[in-house]
């Protein structure tokens, strides 16, 4: 069975209640039509409640088939409405029904007599207790999804439906009025003239009250249509948004609340972005998500991963740190930085952390590179062409030029946040990343300034030409490992 029917909101407590309201009405039209029709109130009691019962089984019956095998829908509706118009259509049925019971059962009353009951069905029935219906199966929805959570289908407006029971609620009782004034000129009870001073009134008070519903209603549906689209802009990451809190009522704290939730979301982009500049952007992202998943409890663990090692480091850097300012070298150092990381990054590399003069960086760490070696060598070609031009700059604007050495490695490594509670750091730990430092340190005269391993040259075979450079020991090693460059350096 389909989980969001009307036959699932036309089930135990709220069926019951439908059937009451009817029978609520069938009290109230027991003491009206007494009250107000001589013909009537002549039958014995009994057959009143008879005749009334007569109807009231078969607007059941109607409602039962209605809300289970009505051959029709209304595809823009949401279920309470369809049920509420289902509704509108039983009594106005039963409306009918009571007229021609009445009609075959009584040929001899009169037929104002008749459709007092018919207007009674229709005006109180259609026109009233079909909103409190409305109602009912509103709050069975609310239920049912509650239980069973529905899809977002938004098909009602909140304006449609006060103006919608204003309007009704003010104009039944003024047609009623009416009605009973027009009732009272034909039994001569009162004059014309007091007839037209009471419909004057009432049509005037009528207009008056449907003037202001429809004043408030434009001016609800202003306000709540501007919260809409703030939660849309909310939704696509514009946090700027601002919304007037111009309101003393519970919209106004609606819209201070939208208010900070933006506000607080804003900061929190901010804290993003702002801690994307100590890690990357990526894993930045991941460590919010966790912590705010473990409810702000910070989890250690690492991960093992393979991934791709590259080393950087400035060459003589330390007799270039003694001649100058430490200002001076500070945004020399920036400046350089910039440059590196913005090729790192492009390539899909993410840099673990700045060693003084030095960068680690690691690929296949994040995203999807199917190739980390390949990515890290281009990255590392890269780098050299573009640390020319930067010197080419700092040549012109009387700074020194600088050297560097790339070493490139790759490996098992165990990844994850180290630290204690207190105080994080994301980084990679393992032999390749010391193979690779070391591999860096080998980078320099009369060595090209980009080296790799073995298996980074067995990566790119037949993508980037390389060549053998040397078969060397490395510090703190005692097996000769063969070092790779690139043909192009």
């Amino acid at each position: 069975m389909n989980e969001y029917t009307l036959t699932r909101l036309f089930q135990g407590k709220t069926r019951l209640q439908l059937h009451f309201i009817s029978l609520i009405a069938l009290f109230f039209l027991l003491i009206y039509n007494r009250r107000v029709c001589p013909c009537i109130n002549g039958l014995h009691v009994s057959e009143l409640i008879i005749n009334l019962l007569i109807v009231f089984f078969f607007q059941a019956l109607l409602r039962e088939w209605l809300f289970r095998f009505a051959p029709w829908q209304f595809a823009s509706a949401s279920l309470p409405r369809k049920g509420y118009y289902l509704s509108v259509i039983v009594w106005l049925v039963a409306g009918v029904v009571a007229l021609n019971l009445h009609l075959l059962r009584y040929p001899d009353f009169p037929f104002g007599s008749h459709l007092k009951l018919l207007s009674s069905y229709w005006f109180l029935g259609a026109g009233m207790l079909a909103q409190w219906e409305y109602v009912l199966l509103e709050r069975a929805e609310r239920r049912l999804i509650e239980k069973n959570p529905a899809p977002k289908k938004f098909l009602e407006s909140l304006t449609r439906r006060i103006m919608e029971g204003y309007f009704l609620f003010t104009l039944v009782p003024a047609l009623v009025m009416l009605l009973v004034v027009l009732r009272y000129v034909d039994e001569k009870l009162i004059g014309h003239e007091v007839a037209l001073e009471i419909a004057y009134f009432g049509l005037f008070c009528l207009a008056v009250a449907l003037l202001v519903a429809a004043l408030f209603g434009k001016g609800l549906h202003e306000d709540t249509k501007k919260m809409v689209e703030s939660l849309k802009e909310i939704e696509q990451g514009k946090f700027s948004t601002m919304l007037a809190v111009n309101r003393p009522d519970e919209l106004g704290e609606m819209s201070n609340g939208i208010n900070l939730m933006a506000n607080g979301l804003q900061q929190r982009e901010r804290i993003k972005e702002a801690f994307g500049r100590f890690v990357a952007p990526s894993v930045a992202e991941e460590f919010i998500e966790k912590y705010v998943k473990q409810e702000n409890e910070l989890m250690l663990g690492v991960q093992r991963r393979e991934v791709v090692i590259l080393m950087t480091d400035i060459r003589d850097f330390t007799p270039l740190a003694e001649a100058m300012q430490p200002e001076e070298l500070t945004s020399l150092l920036n400046s350089y930085f910039c440059e590196m990381v913005a090729v790192i990054q492009l390539h899909g590399g993410m840099v673990d952390k700045f060693i003084g003069d030095a960068i680690m960086a690691v690929f296949g760490m994040v995203g999807s590179e199917k190739n980390p070696a390949l990515a890290a060598v281009r990255a590392a070609i890269e780098m050299q062409d573009r640390l020319k031009s930067y010197n080419f700059r700092n040549l012109a604007q009387g700074k020194p030029s600088l050297r560097t050495g790339i070493g490139i490695h790759m490996g098992e490594v165990v990844a994850g946040y180290i630290g204690s509670t207190e105080r994080l750091e994301f980084t990679v730990i393992g032999t390749p990343v010391n193979i690779a430092a070391r591999i860096e340190s080998k980078a320099k005269l009369p060595n090209p300034p980009i080296l790799f391993s073995q298996e980074i040259a067995d990566k790119v075979k037949g993508i980037v030409p390389t060549k053998h450079v040397v078969k060397t020991l490395l510090k703190g090693y005692s097996t000769e490992v063969n070092l790779y460059s690139v043909t192009s350096i």
